[in-house]
């Protein structure tokens, strides 16, 4: 008889889908100037596409880091995304038209 007791190891948690998509309206961010990679990610300006709203995320409050993507959030509840590091590596602000 075994008088040792094993508690259940947490399965990795893994991402919930995207449920929500957003416009990225500004990264803050320091690049490996080689590479592109993203060394550390400050913040994201983001525009929900459900619920319109305009938010500034920051890690822990608005995205979280995985390690395989940054999840972003809507502060409203009504979704997130999953960003890989090649859509924020690659991100260029949008060329604001002219009239």
């Amino acid at each position: 008889m075994s008088l040792q007791t094993s508690l259940p190891q947490p399965l990795p948690r893994r991402p919930l889908p995207d449920s929500c998509h957003f416009e990225l309206l500004d990264v803050n961010a320091l690049q490996d100037p080689c590479s592109g990679r993203i060394v550390h990610l400050y913040s994201m300006v983001a525009r929900c596409l459900s619920c319109e709203v305009v938010f500034k995320a920051q890690e822990g409050q608005g995205f979280v880091s995985t390690s395989v993507a940054r999840v972003l959030r809507c502060p409203t509840g009504c979704g997130q995304q999953s960003l890989r590091g090649g859509v924020l590596r690659h991100w260029t602000p949008q060329a604001d038209c002219a009239a």
